[in-house]
């Protein structure tokens, strides 16, 4: 029901902000894509261990003109966390919802205008993105007062901020109020001693290793690369940001943090230096997929040539090494044949084929 008492979660946040789950010296790319870093942020608030969900990291791969846009499932968040993330339906004023559900114990995500949020918060990744992602965890009607995660930060939007964002005049039927929202269920969450964390973890990294794909996606990528640069630079900074978020920061940004995650999961105990030693490349590849978008960025202001062959090649194998050393092998199907079969007919036979 709604109410009109403060309601808060996870307090301090709005003095203290979102604890860091790395130092920042550490960070290659500070931004990794809007639904991972909220992640990280959440968990970071609530005192849980960030690395243990991150080996889905590992399995990224390239979907012919873009990189996975990689984010934790629900079914880990539970295995790990005792987390449960549930579908909400917003059939009432979102306020209500709100404060319903925080009441109850639930953080809420749910995706508003980013017209709404200050400070061009609409994204630097995402300049066209009519929509953000925020996990709500405070709201005072009576102060308009409201504090969420988004991105990398935590927020605290008041007064004419509030309105805009969240229009509590609309009517229960208006658009603005519409749109996708999942609940935080925190009921059954758990803080598990870190050597049981590192084992359930460990288990997922076995599960994720299982996916990593079976043809070797930086050759792909590679190849893709060579035969769309002469547009890519000839259409300018913004549609070279585009390309690039997309693209080399969705790679770096996972390698970085299946870099770090291997770093956590390896733990400093014996028998693990594999594990350290593909975090190391990894990093490598993050590193030099950051030196690519820089140098993509140059050209394109710049109009000079991009010599990026050299560059991919280096990821080539730094991904190649880092996956041979977790036991996923040598990629060495790059053109995979599918055969399609025909239907069975109605009898049971196969139908005739010339």
């Amino acid at each position: 029901m709604p109410t009109d008492r403060p309601l808060c979660l996870i307090t301090g946040l709005d003095r203290l902000g979102i604890p860091p789950t790395w130092p920042a010296q550490d960070r290659v790319w500070p931004e990794t894509n809007r639904y991972t870093d909220l992640w990280i942020g959440v968990l970071a608030a609530l005192r849980l261990e960030a690395s243990a969900c991150l080996p889905y990291t590992l399995a990224v791969d390239f979907l012919d003109d873009q990189w996975t846009q990689f984010r934790p499932s629900h079914d880990d968040l539970y295995t790990l966390y005792g987390i449960e993330v549930q579908t909400l339906s917003l059939w009432r004023p979102l306020i209500d919802h709100l404060q319903g559900q925080l009441s109850a114990g639930r953080l809420v995500i749910v995706d508003v205008p980013a017209r709404g949020l200050p400070d061009g918060a609409g994204g630097l990744l995402h300049p066209r993105r009519t929509t953000e992602t925020i996990v709500v965890n405070e709201i005072d009607t009576q102060r308009e007062r409201l504090g969420f995660f988004h991105r990398t930060d935590y927020r605290v939007l008041q007064g004419a901020a509030y309105r805009r964002l969240l229009h509590p005049d609309a009517p229960p039927e208006s658009e603005a109020l519409q749109g996708r929202a999942e609940v935080i269920n925190l009921h059954n969450l758990v803080r598990r001693p870190p050597d049981t964390l590192r084992h359930l973890s460990h288990q997922l990294l076995e599960k994720y290793l299982q996916r990593v794909p079976t043809r070797h996606p930086l050759r792909r990528w590679r190849r893709r690369f060579a035969g769309e640069i002469t547009p890519l630079l000839a259409g300018g900074p913004t549609h070279y940001q585009h390309w690039a978020d997309a693209g080399p920061h969705q790679l770096g940004s996972a390698f970085e943090l299946a870099a770090l995650y291997l770093v956590w999961i390896a733990g400093g105990t014996s028998g693990t230096a594999h594990l350290v030693q593909a975090a190391d490349a990894f990093r490598q590849l993050s590193v030099l997929a950051r030196s690519l978008l820089l140098k993509g960025a140059r050209s394109v202001v710049n109009g000079q040539p991009f010599q990026e062959h050299d560059l991919i090649e280096r990821m080539t194998r730094l991904w190649s090494r880092g996956m041979a050393l977790l036991g996923a092998g040598e990629i060495v199907l790059d053109t995979p044949t599918l055969v399609l079969k025909p239907a069975p007919a109605a009898d049971g036979h196969a139908p005739a084929t010339d």
